[in-house]
């Protein structure tokens, strides 16, 4: 075994020095000595110096240096340069770049077991500053949130309620602490008294107390009967001062590697002294890669049971919805000769708003966002059917269009509950018509919950569409990549997006395909829930995956990209493609720019989920699409009215391999087909896939299109 790396852990927690602590991480062992340190930056910038003499590297527990919040980071420009921290570089940490990215996966493990019981509840958070990504994520179960920066930091008496109130008050909160002393806010900083209790009411109120063990140390009541605690434990004993106050839960936020406790300081400097030369300039991205290969899990002790469990480092594999039976106020019967379904669709930007002449009259002097506004108050209305569609069984269905007049930014900036009212409104009158299953095209299929919430009160069938849309999207990597001259079973194939609706399947189903796959999102936590379920999934592909919340980390690498997006902007830059890169441009609105793709004439990027009408069919409103080419999620919606199957099908964000296979197989009974590979519009010449055919060449041995134009 190599030697350990050595760690001097300076807290600012304990009065008792430990020492020879150690276990063994997958990168190595490591081993480290708590040494105790006063509340004295001077004395801590000596004791930092005199232990980087010993040590390899030096951990501070027990406050911040920096704070991350949302992609920004804010340095606490008083302590660093009190500790003349700009000289040490990676040798020194203080576990908030680790806490960035492991803590939010823990609570988001944690609060998914603990669901029932902090659903709706209040919680309170010491600091909101350093437990920024833990508030992100429980905002999934609760909306009821109080912030504590101003009770227990710089104790004014001034308690924030909401995470949005928050957000809006946390970068300027951020900038006063940075010019503060460090026991102006941090109560680890202050001369230890004993506990005093401070602002308990704001304790009765809470059901989940979420900060690190200083504050509980400090400020607690002498009960917490029945409260849930998020904390960093260390020790028994400090699980015992919880049980002595009748606390219902204690989750530990402190990983347990070899039964030890290891603070996250420590192992924040042990994953830096493991990377060697390696960068950790995006130090929370970083993490997330190193986080990837270990089986870490959160600690959570029922208190009232007196006993313990871990908490599996994988999600259960997630539940794809079930089919709901036909609507019971619809007659349905098999001798009917033309199935009825609608469809929903929206204005993608402003300019298809502009189409309405009321519009182009007002925006001359009423602001754009006012305008949206008003039009998405309109009631939803037909704007178009298809007709006359006969499948290869002989099948009969047809369409009705309706449009919400809603763009994508309006929304995604309106209440969830206002589109759920749009798209009932939608069902009730299609039903009224005879229309027996509603599609969700664009942002109504991914806006809310996808459908999960309307498919309860409609009176027809609901699907988002998008089992259709991925299978249509592997299905045009497959032939793209052909002709562009990239063997998948060789390539490096990136998913932005990864963790969304249709990101996520496309993972699981592309991973044992690919020589390795880059997954992309902007949320940590999720990233390394599907990463290790995909490895759950298939075994062989551990050390094949590889996870950032940065696009630009992998954008240089890979040979294909699948963008799946929510995003109202651009998240490419097509600067850093390689050449012959081939870019699926699943998103709507899309993410990537025309104008910027055409100055690449080494790359490709093409429209995929795109699917041909059988012949004869009608579409008379203007998709935006060539005559005779719909969208997979429109071609979904059909499809099941083709086959009658009129009860919910995809809804939700989680879509399960099976449905995937299933509506590709039900596609291809009825004869559907791809529609011609286009880019940007425009049917894609056999003279740009030969282009790329030649530049991927050298990389993959081929001196022509792998496969022949399908």
């Amino acid at each position: 075994m190599s030697k350990p790396r050595r760690i001097a852990c300076l807290s600012l927690l304990t009065r008792n020095a430990i020492y020879d602590i150690g276990c063994n991480l997958p990168q190595g062992p490591i081993s480290w000595d708590v040494i105790p340190v006063e509340q004295d930056l001077d004395l801590i910038r000596q004791e930092i110096r005199r232990a980087l003499e010993d040590y390899d590297a030096v951990a501070l527990e027990g406050i911040a240096t920096s704070f991350y919040l949302g992609d920004e980071t804010y340095r606490h420009d008083f302590i660093w340069r009190s500790l003349d921290l700009n000289k040490y570089g990676d040798r020194f940490s203080d576990g908030s770049a680790l806490q960035a990215s492991l803590e939010r996966y823990l609570v988001r493990q944690a609060a998914d077991r603990l669901k029932d019981e902090i659903s709706g509840k209040q919680v309170l958070f010491f600091c909101g500053l350093n437990r920024y990504g833990s508030a992100e994520v429980l905002s999934n179960f609760t909306n009821r949130m109080l912030f504590g920066d101003m009770l227990y930091g710089f104790r004014l008496g001034i308690p924030i309620y909401s995470l949005q109130k928050f957000i809006t008050t946390a970068k300027r909160l951020a900038r006063a602490v940075a010019k503060t002393p460090a026991n102006w806010f941090w109560p680890s900083a202050r001369r230890k008294p004993p506990i005093m209790p401070r602002f308990q009411r704001y304790f009765r109120q809470s059901t989940v107390i979420v900060g690190g063990i200083s504050y509980f140390q400090r400020y607690m009541p002498d009960t917490l009967a029945g409260k849930i605690i998020f904390t960093n434990i260390h020790n028994d004993a400090e699980l015992e001062m919880f049980a002595e106050r009748k606390a219902k839960y204690v989750v530990s936020l402190t990983p347990v590697i070899d039964g030890t406790y290891v603070p996250q300081p420590v192992l924040e400097a042990a994953l830096k002294l493991y990377a060697g030369d390696g960068d950790t300039t995006n130090k929370t991205d970083f993490f997330l890669d190193q986080l990837h290969a270990m089986a870490l899990t959160p600690h959570i002790v029922d208190l009232e049971r007196e006993g313990s469990e871990d908490l599996a480092l994988v999600e259960l594999p997630p539940r794809a919805p079930e089919l709901a039976q036909p609507p019971k106020n619809i007659e349905l019967s098999p001798s009917d000769e033309v199935a009825k379904f609608c469809f929903v669709i929206h204005p993608l930007s402003f300019k298809y708003i502009e189409r309405i002449p009321a519009v182009r009259a007002m925006q001359h002097f009423v602001p754009r966002r006012m305008i949206e506004d008003a039009v998405a108050h309109i009631k939803p209305w037909p704007v178009g059917t298809l007709r006359n569609v006969v499948s290869a069984t002989g099948a009969k269905a047809e369409g009705v269009l309706y449009a919400i007049p809603m763009t994508s930014k309006a929304i995604m900036r309106f209440p969830e509950e206002f589109l759920y009212k749009r798209l009932l409104q939608v069902a009730e009158d299609a039903a009224e018509h005879g229309c027996k299953l509603m599609g969700l095209g664009a942002y109504t299929s991914v806006a809310g919950d996808a459908g999960l919430t309307v498919s309860k009160s409609s009176p027809i069938g609901v699907t988002s569409g998008n089992s259709y849309t991925v299978a249509a999207t592997l299905l045009t990597l497959e032939q793209a990549a052909g002709r562009c001259g990239i063997e998948i079973d060789k390539a490096r194939l990136l998913i932005i997006g990864a963790t969304g609706s249709i990101g996520s399947i496309c993972a699981r189903l592309t991973a044992p395909r690919v020589a390795e796959l880059y997954m992309v999102s902007p949320r940590p936590e999720k990233l390394l829930s599907l990463s290790r379920f995909i490895e759950t999934e298939n075994p062989k592909l551990k050390g094949k995956i590889k996870l950032s919340r940065q696009v630009s980390d992998f954008l240089p690498l890979a040979d294909g990209i699948i963008t799946t997006t929510s995003s109202v902007d651009p998240v490419i830059d097509v600067a850093e493609l390689k050449p012959g890169c081939l870019v699926l441009d699943v998103a709507r609105p899309p993410d990537i720019k025309q104008q910027a793709a055409e100055r690449r004439n080494d790359i490709l990027v093409i429209e995929s989920g795109e699917v041909l009408l059988p012949e004869g069919a009608e579409l008379n409103y203007d998709i935006g699409l060539p005559p005779g080419v719909i969208y997979a999620c429109l071609a979904e919606t059909l499809l099941l009215a083709l086959e009658k199957r009129f009860g919910n099908f995809t809804l939700g964000r989680e879509i399960k391999p099976e449905q995937v296979n299933l509506i590709a197989e039900i596609g291809h009974r009825h004869g559907f087909k791809l529609a011609p590979i286009r880019s940007f519009g425009q049917v894609i010449e056999e003279a740009r896939f030969t282009r790329l055919a030649e530049i991927n060449s050298e990389r993959f041995g081929n001196r022509r299109p792998v496969v022949a134009e399908p």
